[in-house]
């Protein structure tokens, strides 16, 4: 009889500590989004391994942990306001590692990509799940899962999480250039319609965003954990005005308070870095308009509309 009014007092003491933390979470989220949100956060999950390492466990259960962190991000971003959340789970140069490393890297994503799929939290809020990279250089239970995933969750009009998986950003940026000029090539595409904004519609998960009515956003805040202060390969063509955010805690370790850090840190910073955009996106319109206008000059008998043409 005391263990077991001893064990009640223990789930009523935990029950209350959680609705205290989430009522707690829930304001400081309310007051993140009295300010600017980004629309895009980009994260590289570093140090699966060495928590591991720390912690005197296996590999295999570092990798888990900060799988179950991505869950949790995924929510807390999503409850903020974030429109797109991109994580880093595997780079081509991950390859590399030891064959039982990947085996149980790749039994993780199969399992945690059905996980998402069936997640109760990003079904209410129509989550759509992408999955980047070159898939091809994936097992087949892997690129099937993926497959699956994108299709289940691909009407879907909420959030979307962006799993980069067998990435790395200049196989991205390569991709993207020779989708461009296969279409210029076929006559999807005009030679003088390639631009920047042509080579952003192909890059990973830019199409489908295009279906949805709208391209892949810029990346508005990067956060890499660790303590390490490398991009890594990821996003390139999409982070050039991203707020970099490192941090010196390990993936499994990442917290709801270390993501509001991350944001604070974009938002005290969100007007000088729109004023950048806007700077950037002037000057292109500004140069594209001059290349009109020399061209219209450059081509004889060319009139332009309204002008009568001299006899």
């Amino acid at each position: 009889m005391p263990e077991r009014r001893a064990d009640a007092r223990g789930r009523r003491a935990r029950t209350i500590v959680s609705v205290v933390r989430d009522g707690c979470r829930r304001f400081i989220a309310r007051a993140l989004r009295a300010g600017p949100i980004p629309r895009h956060v980009a994260v590289i999950m570093d140090g699966n391994r060495r928590f591991a390492c720390a912690s005197g466990v296996a590999l295999a259960r570092g990798h888990a942990r900060g799988a179950d962190v991505l869950r949790e991000a995924c929510a807390w971003c999503f409850e903020l306001g974030v429109e797109t959340l991109s994580v880093y789970a595997l780079s081509t140069e991950n390859f590399k590692r030891s064959e039982r490393e990947l085996e149980a890297l790749f039994d993780l994503a199969c399992g945690e990509i059905g996980t998402l799929i069936d997640d109760e939290g990003l079904r209410l809020r129509e989550a759509r799940v992408h999955v980047s990279g070159d898939l091809d250089a994936l097992p087949k239970r892997v690129r099937d899962k993926a497959k699956e995933a994108m299709e289940k969750t691909k009407d879907n009009r909420g959030p979307m999480l962006n799993v980069c998986m067998a990435y790395t950003g200049r196989e991205d940026i390569a991709r993207a250039v020779m989708k461009t000029r296969e279409d210029v090539r076929g006559g999807a595409l005009d030679a003088s319609e390639v631009d920047e904004r042509a080579v952003a519609s192909r890059l990973h998960g830019a199409e489908r965003e295009i279906e949805l009515g709208a391209g892949m956003p810029e990346v508005d805040l990067l956060v890499r954990t660790s303590g390490e202060t490398r991009l890594s390969d990821f996003t390139l063509f999409n982070a050039r005005f991203a707020k970099l955010v490192f941090v010196e805690v390990l993936w499994p370790d990442f917290t709801f308070m270390d993501l509001v850090h991350a944001v604070w840190q974009y938002q005290l910073g969100a007007k000088d870095l729109k004023r950048s955009r806007q700077a950037y996106d002037d000057a292109n319109a500004i140069e594209a308009e001059s290349a009109v206008v020399a061209e219209v000059r450059v081509q004889p008998g060319r009139v332009a509309k309204g002008a009568k043409r001299s006899v």
